[in-house]
């Protein structure tokens, strides 16, 4: 198994936490993995190890052990304080991304053609238009932990306890430390979701992408994205379900290292 190498890259943020996995077939091309809010890097750890090339990923400004950005978060304030990254490998890269870290590498590609080979994204999401507006509002609230009963142990409960079955303990700990790490800040980062109008700048990626929508509520928006993109390939995979990058990260890692190879 493929064991995640950590660093820090400077940022105009202060610093992005770097989490790198070698992997066993160091031909393959590189890929760079950017997460959904709140996760961070290692988020992708099963998808890097079944992909067995080098893979990177970083923890999102303000998650994670990466400093937060200084203003609201925004898709091209993310992608602009990911950049280092980018620019760090030395070679051009395939660029993966889950729910709101695709919309950051969607944004990554068209400002940075020349750093990115393509793209591999996974249940894009859609905020935009008057029918998300109640959903828009409702996105960046704070999850108050003050005012619940018992939230952390309801939040342990389904999303370590009840997965158990599917997910094994200490990974299933990984994401659970994760999602709370940011502690009220946890849902700030939707804010970058919320405010970004996916569909135009996927009609400007002039890069090949797989997107691939599996069986989640992303996928009516995914469709869209994929219709919107000139040279989009779509996958529809029913048989990947939640938790999508632990139960399909060998069909996904299968998927992607077929189309960029």
């Amino acid at each position: 198994m493929s064991t995640a190498r950590r660093s820090y890259l400077d940022n105009l943020a202060g610093q992005l936490h770097v989490w790198h996995w070698e992997g066993g077939e160091p031909g393959l091309p590189p890929v760079i993995c950017l997460p959904p809010v709140p996760y961070g890097g290692r988020f992708f750890d099963s998808f890097a190890v079944a992909y067995r090339g080098p893979v990177w990923s970083a923890d999102l400004p303000g998650y994670g052990f990466s400093d937060p950005v200084a203003d609201a978060p925004t898709v091209p304030g993310y992608t602009e304080a990911m950049t280092p990254l980018l620019e760090s490998v030395g070679q051009p890269v395939w660029l993966t991304g889950f729910h709101s870290g695709a919309l950051v590498a969607m944004e990554m590609a068209n400002q940075f053609p020349q750093h990115v080979s393509g793209l591999v994204l996974v249940d894009i999401p859609v905020f935009s238009g008057p029918e998300m507006a109640d959903l828009r509002e409702s996105l960046t609230n704070p999850p108050n932990y003050l005012d619940q009963d018992d939230p952390l142990n309801s939040l342990f409960q389904s999303m370590v306890a009840d997965r158990l079955d599917k997910v094994d303990y200490p990974r299933a700990l990984d994401l659970f430390f994760d999602f709370i790490g940011a502690g009220e800040g946890r849902n700030a980062g939707y804010h970058a979701a919320a405010t970004y109008e996916a569909e135009p700048s996927a009609a400007q990626v002039a890069q090949p992408a797989l997107i691939i929508a599996t069986h989640s509520s992303l996928r009516e928006g995914t469709v869209k994205v994929a219709d919107s993109m000139p040279n989009a390939t779509l996958v529809e995979r029913d048989d990947i379900t939640m938790p999508a990058f632990e139960l399909g990260a060998q069909k996904m890692a299968d998927l992607a290292r077929d189309f960029i190879c």
